[in-house]
Parts: C-alpha cells; structure tokens; sequence
C-alpha cells in the first residue's frame, strides 16, 4: 500500500486495501500515512491523498484543534502533530475499554 502510494499507483492502492471487512491501516508516529477516497459507485473516480492535521485529529476522536498548540501556547509543527496523534489512542477506544473496566469493577462492589 504504502510503495503504491509513493509511487502514485492508484488501482494498486486501491486494491491493497482488501475487503470491507478487513482492518484499515492505522495512523503512524513515523510518517504521514496516505488516505484514500472512494465513492462507491464510482471507483475509478477517487483520489489518493495525505490526511490534514485536523482529520488526523477527528480520527482519533479528539477536538478540533487539540494537537495545534503546545503548553506553552506556541504553535506546533505539522510533523511534530502528526507524530503525537500517530503516538497516541483514539479516545473512543480509551472510553469503551474503561467504560468496560468501570462496569467489571462496579459490579464487583455490590
């Protein structure tokens, strides 16, 4: 997927991705992983292309904005963004899995 990426080879990309039901690639700490588009009655017709900082940040479930600043109120860079949210859980996963520890360990209690 990813030499199919680099080199623009469209169908091949388009094709590494298998089935619906098969995992979908993850976003990675070490580089920019390329996206892909599809409208399903149109698959010639897509595009392959690089997620934005705030995508990445959508896909993780976290705010708008939320990799855009530093602690110190200075702005981040966009690799340096892209390293953290590639680094990091996607809040939904973190919920669902502590909401479930939450419920084991509450039932436990009673």
């Amino acid at each position: 997927m990813r030499g199919a990426a680099k080199n623009q080879e469209h169908i091949q990309f388009r094709d590494s991705f298998g089935f619906q039901t098969d995992p979908f690639p993850t976003l990675l700490a070490s580089d920019v992983a390329p996206f892909a588009f599809w409208y399903e009655d149109d698959p010639l017709g897509g595009c392959v292309r690089f997620p934005t900082e705030l995508e990445c940040e959508r896909m993780m479930g976290l705010p708008e904005g939320w990799t855009q600043y530093g602690a110190d109120g200075e702005p981040i860079r966009p690799i340096h963004r892209y390293r953290a949210l590639g680094n990091a859980v996607a809040l939904p996963c973190a919920d669902y899995i502590m909401a479930g520890i939450a419920e084991v360990l509450n039932h436990v209690e009673k």
